[in-house]
């Protein structure tokens, strides 16, 4: 597990509010969080939004209702109020410390726990709350594969199949980079030379190669350095995507069509142990929390050549888009 992500949702008996809101992090560290708070005379705000939604969904949806309540008048400033709280609450205990008890929480899959350690810090706000949440614990690559379902639509573009139909670039491998939300770094920031972390949807021309330096790529997803070549801007609609190519290993080339908006991993802790673990040929390690499996694909509309390109990077990608939600 690499990050945790806990949805609230909570109710005060005796200020008669509403708090919708999350905190988010990687494991073992301090927790980004956002919230929203209302009277209960307009809790049915915040009805549009369930806690058995995804991260990026929740996280979408939630500010869409921040925007509702600050046309409220001055229903905002009770958010503002509690934020201000909940970070006092938070330096008081301990930011770190607090990251590592829902980090613990959740890797033995302990709600109960989880849901006193929130009420605890809700409590000089309003004691005795009502409160409901679900987490839920993911690796880097899996935010990943669920970051790459909410940017495909990017990919449907006419320009993007142009690049993607040429004779330098159709048969590399289709790779995507490892993100990493809280600590990552964007593409601008990195130079050709720099090395990046990324997981194989496909292995175009190269399937003996890979297969033979990792045998199990597409079973285990597991992340693999590679040498940034070139980078190439590829406008789109609404904005702009890099065209980046790879050298994986010696003799082996992919392809990466990377949001600028996307925070790529940089950790070089982190990165240190994914050397160990693909030097080893291990399996990531196993989460202890129940999980389904969901896999998605989204449809795809436009000239043949856009098809072909969807089919290509969604179909044989996906080991990548099989995404890892908690039982409901």
């Amino acid at each position: 597990m690499d990050l945790y992500f806990i949805k609230i949702r909570a109710r005060s008996k005796g200020t008669a509010e509403d708090i919708l809101g999350y905190f988010f992090g990687k494991t073992n560290s301090a927790p980004d969080y956002d919230f929203v708070v209302v009277p209960v005379r307009y809790s049915n705000i915040l009805d549009e939004i369930t806690l058995d939604e995804n991260l990026n969904e929740f996280k979408e949806k939630l500010e869409k209702v921040k925007k509702q309540i600050k046309e409220i008048s001055g229903t905002y400033d009770i958010t503002l109020a509690f934020t201000t709280y909940i970070n006092n609450m938070m330096n008081r205990r301990g930011k770190i410390p607090l990251g590592i008890e829902f980090s613990t929480a959740i890797k033995d899959s302990d709600g109960e726990v989880l849901k006193v350690i929130v009420s605890d810090l809700l409590e000089e706000w309003s004691p005795k709350m009502d409160v409901n949440l679900k987490f839920q614990g993911m690796l880097l690559e899996e935010y990943s594969a669920l970051t790459f379902l909410d940017i495909q639509e990017d990919f449907a573009d006419e320009n993007v199949a142009k690049v993607y139909s040429r004779a330098d670039v159709i048969d590399l491998a289709e790779t995507f980079p490892v993100i990493d939300p809280i600590n990552g770094s964007t593409i601008m920031q990195f130079d050709i030379g720099d090395k990046i972390p990324v997981v194989i949807l496909n292995s175009g021309k190269y399937e003996k190669q890979i297969r033979e330096m990792f045998p199990n790529f597409d079973s285990q997803k597991t992340s693999i350095e590679g040498t940034i070549i070139s980078k190439e801007l590829v406008r789109v609609k609404g904005g702009s995507l890099y065209l980046v190519k790879l050298e994986l290993f010696e003799g082996v080339y992919a392809k990466s069509l990377i949001s600028p908006a996307l925070k790529i991993l940089s950790d070089e802790v982190y990165l240190a142990k994914k050397r160990k673990q693909v030097i080893e040929n291990k399996e990531p390690q196993k989460q202890d929390f129940p999980r389904h499996i969901r896999v998605e694909i989204p449809p795809t509309t436009g000239s043949e050549l856009i098809i072909s390109f969807m089919t290509t990077l969604l179909i044989t990608g996906a080991l990548l888009i099989i995404v890892y939600l908690f039982t409901k």
